[in-house]
């Protein structure tokens, strides 16, 4: 094969999966900015992710996906799908070299994450307030009230493992109970 093989990827991206709202955009990085493949990637993710995870249990899976003016190569990372855009299906010759490339831009870009954790003391702290503030505002529509979580949910717009962790730690601190359940969803009130 001619030329390098990262000159035929256009962009790469991480799904992951939320237990509640799916499979999700995680990031996205493009590696040619000039002439990257144009694409709603967060429409994309949800078709992507079930391409290549959500086929029949034990039967076969696909590497690659190819369309009109592009191709999608998926790499499972757990629960997360890495995909490589590439411009086009030249590159689908050396698969190996294709899983090295996203797994390297994944672990930079996972440490990159980690970074902007550990920098953002002040980020950190906002966070922490923000989470108090919640706490506070949930203990208050919860006066006379119940709500399930799913609703908790959506009024701060909050992941479902976010939302379980905040609950959690309410009822953990003896400011919430569970009342009950509605359908799957707990529902809680006031301790």
């Amino acid at each position: 094969m001619t030329g390098n093989i990262t000159d035929d990827v256009s962009s790469v991206m991480s799904i992951g999966f939320d237990m509640i709202a799916g499979p999700i955009l995680r990031w996205k990085k493009d590696i040619d900015a000039t002439n990257h493949v144009e694409l709603d990637y967060d429409h994309f993710a949800l078709a992507t992710y079930l391409a290549f995870k959500g086929g029949n249990a034990g039967g076969p899976v696909p590497q690659a996906i190819v369309y009109d003016s592009f191709s999608v190569v998926g790499f499972t990372k757990g629960m997360d799908l890495v995909c490589l855009f590439l411009k086009n299906t030249k590159a689908l010759e050396d698969i190996s070299r294709l899983k090295d490339i996203a797994n390297s831009i994944s672990t930079q870009m996972e440490q990159n994450d980690t970074a902007d954790d550990q920098e953002g003391s002040p980020t950190k702290e906002a966070e922490d307030d923000n989470t108090k503030e919640i706490k506070r505002i949930i203990c208050n529509m919860l006066r006379q009230n119940t709500l399930p979580t799913p609703e908790i949910r959506s009024h701060f717009k909050l992941m479902s493992s976010e939302a379980w962790a905040i609950m959690s730690a309410l009822e953990h601190d003896g400011l919430v109970k569970r009342a009950g359940k509605d359908g799957r969803s707990v529902v809680w009130t006031l301790a």
